[in-house]
């Protein structure tokens, strides 16, 4: 018997536990592994849907009472550094 691996990626939810950005929320993550020939092009797709990298893992939250966290996408080839940021 040959195993093989599915081709729509596996999705899973974390247990709840605090929430690091609002005191008193409980946070979940939604996540998937970041693996295989078409990990280029997961990456891209998930990230356009507010799914964030950490190494192999993409994940968002996915919190049912609380939609207070955003993920920002910044093109750095049109970013312009403030006045402050150019003094640090």
């Amino acid at each position: 018997m040959r195993h093989t691996l599915p081709i729509a990626p596996q999705f899973y939810v974390t247990a709840q536990q605090p929430c690091p950005y609002l005191e008193g929320r409980q946070e979940r993550k939604l996540f998937t592994s970041l693996h295989g020939d078409d990990a280029q092009r997961l990456n891209d797709k998930l990230s356009h849907q507010g799914f964030r990298r950490s190494q192999n893992v993409l994940y968002r939250p996915s919190c049912s009472e609380c939609t207070a966290c955003l993920s920002a996408r910044i093109d750095v080839q049109k970013f312009e550094l403030s006045k402050s940021q150019k003094r640090v």
